[in-house]
């Protein structure tokens, strides 16, 4: 399954909003994704690019809650920098 950039953006940042006080936080997630996404393009198996546009694979929609759930996890443990390593 693909997204495009735009979408999974959207959905991460709906899951992160559930969350009590999570404006800045999701606002924080999604400039650092998209950082990721430019730095990693050409380089990231889930990063594709088809007619000039940007998707990511994921395996179904219950990845797009744990994106956001190990997000949540990173900042409770302090570790967003490992997070995005990982990512």
């Amino acid at each position: 399954m693909k997204l495009g950039i735009e979408e999974l953006i959207e959905n991460v940042k709906d899951e992160l909003l559930c969350y009590e006080d999570m404006e800045q936080a999701t606002q924080k997630w999604e400039k650092e994704f998209r950082l990721w996404i430019d730095k990693n393009k050409g380089k990231n198996k889930d990063i594709l690019e088809e007619q000039n546009q940007v998707f990511f694979k994921i395996k179904d929609e219950e990845e797009i809650f744990e994106i956001a759930n190990s997000y949540m996890d990173a900042i409770d443990e302090g570790s967003i920098k490992q997070y995005w390593e990982k990512f």
